[in-house]
């Protein structure tokens, strides 16, 4: 099954991945001790775009990061804390595992010729 946006353009595998990759950042943000209220318009964004590229966000990470809305939105940073690290460690299993390319050795390239 092929997603589309509203427009009606396909919506890539790769696209989900992104909009998940950049809620994870925003969370991570967030963490970071960014002010409230940015920190909050960053989080929406994001969960704005999961939307939009029909990226699935599992309902306890979803619930996460709206429950650490509310609490940055009344600056009970602590709590907003505790709930995004749950989040990120949610959004870190999600995510494929990066594929690092094996080392090269010096005659490589000179056998690919």
């Amino acid at each position: 099954m092929t997603m589309t946006t509203e427009l009606g353009e396909p919506v890539s595998r790769q696209q989900r991945a992104t909009a998940l990759e950049k809620l994870d950042n925003a969370v991570c943000t967030a963490l970071a001790g960014v002010e409230g209220d940015e920190a909050r318009r960053t989080l929406k964004e994001a969960l704005a775009a999961c939307t939009e590229a029909g990226a699935a966000v599992a309902p306890s990470v979803l619930g996460c990061v709206e429950a650490a809305e509310e609490h940055l939105r009344y600056r009970e940073r602590m709590e907003a804390r505790m709930l995004l690290t749950v989040a990120h460690r949610l959004l870190s299993r999600v995510r494929p595992p990066m594929v690092v390319p094996g080392p090269s050795t010096p005659g490589d390239s000179l056998l690919s010729r």
